[in-house]
């Protein structure tokens, strides 16, 4: 499977909404096709790597957080933190967290 991080070493199928935990010899994440894209927030759809695809670092809590079920409590904790983080005040503000006083998010410029 052809990824954003390269050709795939394993691709794990998560559930019943055909999201899939993917790993490359470089990086990996989440791919969440358009029919699972539909049950979550529209502030968890753009994402770093392009649409449907969820790296690891960060956007990976967007999915954690959108199909709780599919992850352990302890990595849902988790991603409450990363998203308050690393994510922008509109993405907290769709999973009702309150972003971080010292968050790493920056606005993106439009060059």
């Amino acid at each position: 499977m052809r990824t954003p991080w390269g050709i795939a070493d394993s691709v794990e199928l998560l559930g019943k909404h055909g999201i899939k935990r993917i790993d490359t010899p470089s990086h990996g994440g989440y791919w969440v096709p358009a029919k699972a894209r539909e049950l979550m927030p529209k502030e968890a759809l753009k994402t770093f790597a392009g649409l449907g695809w969820y790296e690891e670092d960060g956007d990976w809590a967007l999915v954690a957080l959108s199909f709780p079920d599919l992850f352990r409590p302890e990595a849902v904790a988790d991603a409450r933190i990363t998203i308050a983080k690393w994510h922008s005040p509109a993405v907290c503000a769709a999973f009702e967290i309150t972003p971080d006083p010292n968050s790493f998010y920056r606005e993106r410029k439009e060059v």
